[in-house]
């Protein structure tokens, strides 16, 4: 049994081990710590001493993806039966105006700042379609010149003075930063975020600390709280934890702290410790927060501030949250002011009662008079540090130096959190699934033969007891694959497509009865070897690393051998793939997140010497000029329909409609 030690027990934690469990079941056990007294970090539901309302002093909603695919957070909060609210905003105040809408706009500084407000949004629209936002391809990314301009750059060509400030009133609280102090990327998200076609926010019913209690419920792991790691050192194959004077041993220690936690504790190891420090040091980029929430008498704002908060340009933009429109408040308001960068940092020195009138001026004329003869209560959360404000760094990197920062000595440490990907609970769980993706490739090779290359026996007992020529039929149906090619882009044959693993070549046969020109290429001189007569023109033997095709030569490829290579030769035979399609590429290799059942009854990892899941395969894939092509609900479900009818009444090789979206690739450079 694998013994996993995580250190953390914010949401990357708890997602961790939820994840662990979930993929390893009874291999493993699990301990987290917790150097505070309670569990979920920036989560955090309390309630005035006093009166008992409740309110949100930490995340103050949760991001919804679910209308462009796959949104882990959002099925877990289901799978958890977690009730949840919509949560909507959107009126801006500028002074003492209050702008609800564009007439407001309009109205209040006229046609050309309207206009101009449009534009930059159109703008930011046109640089991140909803797929490239919600994809969110690192490598891609980092060729945009975006990457390195500030915000503050992109903000000041916007050629209206009212127009600049109400968009960065707009957008500064997410920012968490100043408009100079991160780059225009993220300031474009940040604005996109407004947009419902991006994403919509939603709340939790009874507080977003709901899902840490659901959650921590839910794991089969030892919690150890007020349990403050201070070192961790190695003894021969083990990771010892130190706390105080106490030593705990384990086989991995995952590391789900937020970078500036990391400073804290001490690696004894020189590498592990220069690692670490080179880690902290890339993702330096501290962004501040201050949550000031004050309890009036009624939610007297309501006539004339409708939705669950609002944007006001004091401190250079901040959000005002109505709590008591998500919980149940006794006829009684709740507002909270969410202060974000420098400001927040200078003004978090100051007392709770100073915050709290110093907020209340921050209101328009009539509601500030009413807000300070309503007031009844007032509380101060601070989180100086608490959040990167240029989440992912610059340049990005690929998945694996996110999550380890030594790899070579030390690959059994690992690090999770939101501040890898883009600051979001969301964020912080696809670090965590990447992670527990990992250590479930390394359990499924654990104790089997050292990969090599495809033997003879390989092909004369394809599927067990047939050659490949016999079962030929049960692993492979061109009309398959050229549904699915209609499906995900729109293309029916004719059209010119090449087989990478293409064996004796039956594959074209069957593909040029469909219409379909097709070429093959094997690397395998045994099966090669066997390629009928008429077929031996466009079966090649060759390798997918050095195809000896001209650039652009085929709409497709269908490939099924990137796993049988070595993982040092993968990214050159993807770049291979590029090179020579024109359209995209439909991967279909053996991935450690098929389903168990199938995986076992064909022997499938048999010579396979690239282990990964599917979204390890895409980090490649993106890494190396392609998008994923086919992400939508509607576009997956289609697909599914195509892959469950081929596969009528045998086993699933793909878990759900969502593993499919990592299986088709276009080509964008």
């Amino acid at each position: 049994m694998k013994r996993i030690g995580i250190v953390g027990g914010g949401p990357g934690g708890l997602f961790t081990a939820r994840l662990l469990t979930k993929k390893l079941n009874d291999a493993i056990e699990i301990t987290v710590f917790e150097a505070a007294p309670r569990l979920g970090g920036k989560v955090l539901t309390t309630c005035f001493e006093k009166s008992g309302i409740a309110f949100e002093a930490g995340t103050a909603e949760l991001y919804d993806y679910s209308m462009h695919g796959l949104d882990p957070l959002r099925e877990l909060v289901k799978k958890l039966g977690l009730k949840v609210m919509p949560f909507q905003g959107g009126v801006v105040i500028l002074g003492d105006r209050i702008l609800r809408s564009a007439d407001d706009v309009r109205r209040v500084f006229g046609l050309r700042t309207l206009a101009a407000i449009r534009a930059f949004r159109r703008q930011c629209a046109e640089i991140l379609d909803t797929e490239c936002y919600y994809q969110g391809s690192w490598s891609e990314e980092n060729t945009s010149v975006l990457s390195s301009m500030t915000f503050e750059t992109l903000l000041q060509r916007v050629p209206d003075e009212a127009a600049r400030r109400y968009l960065l009133t707009a957008v500064r609280s997410d920012l968490a930063t100043e408009s100079n102090s991160t780059n225009a990327l993220n300031g474009v998200k940040n604005v996109l975020m407004d947009n419902p076609r991006y994403l919509k926010l939603y709340a939790i019913a009874g507080g977003l600390e709901q899902l840490i209690a659901k959650l921590a419920a839910s794991l089969r792991a030892k919690i150890l709280l007020r349990h403050r790691v201070n070192a961790i050192s190695r003894s021969g194959e083990d990771y010892l934890v130190h706390r105080g004077g106490k030593r705990y041993p384990f086989d991995v220690v995952v590391l789900a702290l937020p970078d500036y936690d990391l400073r804290g504790i001490e690696f004894e190891d020189r590498d592990l410790r220069h690692a670490i420090s080179a880690h902290c040091k890339f993702y330096d980029h501290p962004g501040h927060y201050l949550r000031v929430t004050a309890l009036f008498r009624t939610p007297f704002w309501r006539r004339k501030v409708p939705g669950n908060y609002f944007m006001i340009d004091a401190f250079g933009g901040a959000c005002v949250y109505d709590e008591s429109s998500r919980f149940d408040a006794g006829g009684k308001g709740v507002l909270s002011w969410l202060l974000a960068g420098q400001d927040a940092r200078m003004l978090s020195s100051l007392d709770d009662n100073a915050l709290c009138r110093t907020m209340i001026r921050t209101l328009p004329g009539p509601l500030r008079d009413q807000a300070a003869r309503e007031l009844k209560d007032g509380m101060v959360h601070r989180w100086i540090g608490g959040i990167n404000a240029l989440p992912g760094g610059v340049p990005q990197k690929d998945l694996q130096s996110r999550h380890q920062p030594e790899p070579h000595r030390h690959p059994n440490i690992f690090v999770v959190g939101d501040y890898l990907f883009d600051s979001t609970l969301n964020g912080v769980m696809d670090s965590a699934d990447y992670v527990t993706d990992v250590l479930l490739n390394r359990s499924l090779v654990e104790g089997q033969p050292k990969p090599t290359r495809v033997s003879h026996d390989y092909f004369e007992f394809y599927d067990g007891n047939k050659s490949y020529e016999q079962s030929f039929h049960e692993y492979f149906d061109a009309k398959y694959t050229v549904d699915l090619i209609r499906e995900v882009w729109k293309r029916k044959p004719p059209y010119r497509l090449l087989d990478v693993g293409s064996a004796s070549g039956l594959t074209l046969k069957e593909f040029q009865e469909l219409g379909v020109e097709a070429w093959g290429i094997e690397n395998n001189a045994h099966i090669h070897r066997r390629t009928p007569v008429a077929l031996r023109r466009r079966n090649l033997l060759g390798d997918v690393r050095s195809l000896p095709f001209a650039s652009d030569f085929f709409d497709f490829a269908y490939e099924t051998c990137l796993c049988y290579l070595p993982p040092r030769d993968v990214e050159q035979a993807i770049r291979e793939l590029h090179r020579v399609v024109k359209i995209g590429v439909h991967f279909g290799d053996i991935t450690s997140d098929m389903t168990s059942e199938v995986i076992k009854k064909h022997d499938l990892l048999y010579a396979v010497q690239t282990v990964m899941t599917l979204w390890q395969w895409s980090d490649l894939f993106l890494k190396n000029g392609f998008r994923l092509a086919s992400i939508s609900p509607q576009s997956l479900r289609r697909v599914w329909r195509v892959e469950t009818k081929a596969n009528e009444g045998g086993l699933p090789w793909y878990t759900d409609a969502d593993a499919m979206r990592f299986c088709f690739y276009t080509k964008i450079t």
